[in-house]
């Protein structure tokens, strides 16, 4: 389902050598026909593996033009479906390597080199599946005019379970095990809201529908709502919410969605508020407006929106270079701590307080009121100092 304003396709540029496909060294499509899912849409598990056999249905592999790209496709296609769905993942991908520093692994299974990217698979209905060496996609409300594989948020979602399998490894058995997939069910919108930040249109058109007062219902705090179904991408997956640890232990055990939203809420708190220190550091607010405009306050006092209304008048292009660079630093946090979750395991105190010391050895600790203001908030701990 695209969002208002987003119903058009955004040309995306991708250095190296381009195979049919479309394909390069580190993934590629395959539009199969009347596939079954790799994992079963209710319970997730694994029905079988890729790759898939090239002897069952599939469209051939899509041809680039004379100059070796895909950008001739008419949208509504299969053929642009499997275009998107490339550009998609490979952007994915080639943000979060960016912030990690290095590329990662993208298959582990033996016998697979390729991340195999399946656009269209009807049976899944509406949601999308990654896992070991794949990525595929339903449609939205089941209706195949609204594939999820072209959608920037859905795909990077995906990716970023695979990205966080790679940082910090396999979710393990046991106490922490369902901690953990809520961790990554919110870890894996952090990864979506951080890729469509790197678009230049979505930063424009975020500060112009909020004058720069971005404590609010809007296009990044609506992150996935839009999806619906076995995705669990639902309407209670908004970021911007006061949920607390008390309001969701009911879910505990059962609905790692609801579970997760405290420490995604506090996440967009503090992607938020880093925004706005970048927004004084720049002289575009004042600290008098930069504290009065919290979380709380965003929705009791339309004063401070007509404060920030006024000052993003002043200079649209200062608001926007400032969420620009708040998103860098919000990123290269998290980059660090999930690496560092790796060796202190998952659960949404040990990841917070990795948050806070990956900002203490990257920033010096210009975030830390902000990060233990936000977890705080929340109900979860955050342990200052924690090695």
């Amino acid at each position: 389902m695209a969002v208002r304003g987003f119903e058009m396709p955004r040309l995306a540029r991708i250095s190296g050598a381009l195979g049919p496909g479309p394909s390069d060294r580190r993934m590629y499509v395959v539009d199969a026909l009347g596939k079954d899912p790799y994992r079963d849409p209710e319970t997730a598990d694994y029905i079988w593996y890729p790759p898939y056999p090239l002897t069952k249905p599939h469209h051939g592999p899509l041809q680039p033009d004379a100059n070796g790209q895909f950008d001739h496709l008419e949208p509504g296609t299969r053929e642009f479906s499997a275009a998107a769905a490339f550009a998609a993942v490979h952007c994915a991908f080639a943000v979060w390597e960016h912030y990690i520093g290095r590329r990662l692994p993208l298959v582990t299974r033996r016998g697979q080199r390729r991340l195999e990217i399946v656009p269209r698979v009807t049976k899944i209905g509406d949601g999308a599946w990654s896992g070991e060496g794949f990525v595929e996609f339903g449609f939205a409300n089941n209706n195949q005019r609204q594939p999820y594989c072209e959608n920037i948020d859905a795909v990077a979602h995906e990716c970023g379970h695979i990205i966080l399998k790679r940082l910090i490894g396999p979710a393990p058995k046991g106490r922490y095990q369902f901690e953990r997939k809520s961790h990554d069910e919110a870890g894996a919108d952090i990864v979506s809201l951080v890729c469509i930040l790197h678009f230049d249109s979505v930063v424009n058109a975020v500060l112009a529908q909020t004058r720069g007062k971005l404590y609010s219902i809007n296009i990044l705090s609506q992150i996935g709502e839009y999806r619906r179904g076995h995705s669990g991408r639902r309407t209670t997956r908004k970021l911007f919410h006061d949920k607390t640890m008390a309001a969701v232990a009911r879910a505990r055990g059962h609905d790692k969605y609801v579970f997760a939203q405290p420490f995604l809420g506090a996440a967009f708190d503090i992607l938020v508020e880093m925004y706005e220190d970048h927004l004084v550091q720049r002289g575009l607010i004042d600290t008098d407006l930069a504290r009065r405009s919290t979380h709380a306050s965003a929705k009791a006092h339309p004063r401070i929106r007509r404060e920030f209304a006024a000052r993003f008048k002043l200079n649209p292009d200062g608001f926007a270079d400032s969420l620009r660079d708040a998103t860098r630093d919000f990123a290269y946090m998290l980059a660090l701590a999930w690496r560092k979750s790796r060796s202190t395991g998952v659960t949404f105190s040990r990841v917070a307080s990795n948050i806070a010391a990956a900002d203490a050895r990257l920033n010096r600790g210009r975030y830390g009121a902000i990060i233990r203001r936000a977890f705080g908030k929340r109900r979860i701990a955050v342990r200052v100092g924690r090695s």
